[in-house]
């Protein structure tokens, strides 16, 4: 044991690599603060793929991976319009990782972290401000259900119960924006924010992922039911230590040495809504650009979303 403590920045590994590109990609194949209309319901499906061979240490240098990340996932979620003013939704992660086994020199611990399963099910509502922002900003409050997964290295989940508040915001197309002084169509034109803390019961490390993006009209649309557009962002994922100690659940951690993590990646995608269908589908390709005690990790994804009215 003392010789696996005296290599801890060789055993730092993929601090939630699977768990870091389900959040990023697990959004809907559509803009907006995710607001419906009252009766409206939304199916979402994501399947994506992860791969990882180096990671930031704690001094946010680039070493080697004990494990070398080649991962799959996939993300389910429902959504309904309750009412003009409320929609609720729920999602649930599914994962195959495959990391391969590889010995820590000497008396190490052998890795193989190999597993598959159900990841944690979140359940929430989203509510819109009022006054001038109701289609342009909007509150989430929600429960982190744990799908029964202990602490093991082939836990897919974070293991805990866990409640978190986020907060959305957006472009409206009708409104006139600063482009046209630029001599910029505005119409061709949107963007995006939120943010999103997660509190994690259990003596678990807290997380806040954080994102901002724009949007170009391919043709036309409204960014969020109809036309063709890409999407570019910044995404940001922070891992809090708790008591000194980030749980993030993976493989052969290093539990002791591990304090905040953080990762900022950058991702694209382009969306397609199929008129009249109510369809819609997207591609997403994502990079790790900095980080610590995180993984740099690349990966791409495939969505798609249907709509339709009670």
């Amino acid at each position: 044991m003392s010789r696996v403590t005296g290599n801890n920045r060789k055993q730092l590994t993929l601090l939630a690599a699977l768990l870091t590109v389900i959040l990023s990609i697990s959004g809907k194949a559509d803009a907006g603060v995710g607001m419906l209309e009252q009766g409206e319901h939304l199916i979402t499906g994501n399947l994506n793929f992860t791969a990882a061979d180096k990671h930031w240490d704690v001094s946010r240098n680039t070493i080697d991976s004990i494990c070398k990340a080649r991962n799959f996932g996939a993300t389910v979620g429902y959504e309904y319009g309750w009412s003009y003013f409320h929609t609720v939704y729920a999602n649930i992660g599914m994962g195959y990782r495959r990391c391969g086994q590889r010995g820590l020199p000497g008396p190490g611990v052998l890795v193989t972290g190999n597993a598959k399963g159900l990841a944690d099910i979140e359940l929430g509502v989203r509510t819109r401000f009022s006054g001038h922002y109701l289609d342009s900003a909007a509150w989430e409050a929600f429960l982190i259900i744990p799908t029964g997964y202990n602490n093991g290295p082939s836990a897919l989940g974070k293991g805990a119960l866990g409640a978190g508040l986020g907060v959305l915001f957006s472009s409206d197309p009708s409104h006139n924006f600063p482009f046209r002084t630029w001599r910029v169509n505005s119409r061709k034109w949107g963007w995006k924010a939120g943010s999103k803390f997660t509190y994690f019961f259990s003596g678990k490390g807290n997380t806040l992922r954080s994102y901002a993006a724009i949007q170009y009209a391919v043709t036309e649309t409204d960014f969020v039911r109809t036309g063709d557009y890409f999407d570019l962002r910044l995404i940001n994922s922070i891992g809090f230590a708790n008591r000194g100690v980030q749980n993030a659940i993976f493989v052969n951690q290093a539990v002791g040495s591990i304090t905040s993590s953080d990762q900022t990646s950058i991702q694209i995608s382009y969306t397609h809504s199929f008129i009249g269908t109510g369809w819609s589908a997207n591609i997403l390709f994502g990079k790790a650009l900095y980080g610590r005690n995180a993984p740099i990790s690349w990966y791409t994804g495939l969505g798609a979303s249907y709509r339709w009215r009670d």
